[in-house]
């Protein structure tokens, strides 16, 4: 009788114990896709991400730069409202301050046109059209 109840006892709290535990999110990753923001619309994209991002549990943000930063190594491949360095820099510290893992997103060499229209990186680099 006392092994029964002793047995009971123990089974009791091994179930109380691992009921506690937190329940782990269903998925992993959250992930929020987007085109970058213009440079006028930085600061409404950075309260975007402290107001509705993060407060949603988002943890990963793919960010669709393509052509809009300024790059340095071949600045003709820039979009004219290019992201400078510095406002890039806004982005990342709000997703950091957020937990949230930036992505950031670039077209591949087989995605440089679209039916009549050519990316900068086919107008400046012909040579790359498959």
């Amino acid at each position: 009788m006392k092994k029964s109840i002793l047995s009971l006892l123990v089974l009791i709290m091994v179930t109380a114990t691992y009921s506690q535990d937190e329940a782990k999110p269903l998925f992993q990753v959250k992930g929020f896709c987007i085109g970058a923001p213009s440079p006028d619309q930085l600061d409404r994209f950075v309260t975007f991400i402290h107001e509705e991002l993060a407060p949603r549990g988002v943890n990963t943000l793919l960010l669709l730069v393509d052509y809009n930063y300024e790059y340095q190594s071949y600045p003709q491949l820039r979009t004219p409202d290019a992201l400078s360095e510095a406002q890039v820099k806004k982005i990342v510290e709000a997703c950091r301050d957020n937990k949230i893992r930036i992505i950031p997103q670039i077209n591949l060499l087989g995605h440089q046109s679209w039916s009549n229209n050519l990316n900068p990186l086919l107008t400046h680099f012909p040579e790359f059209d498959e």
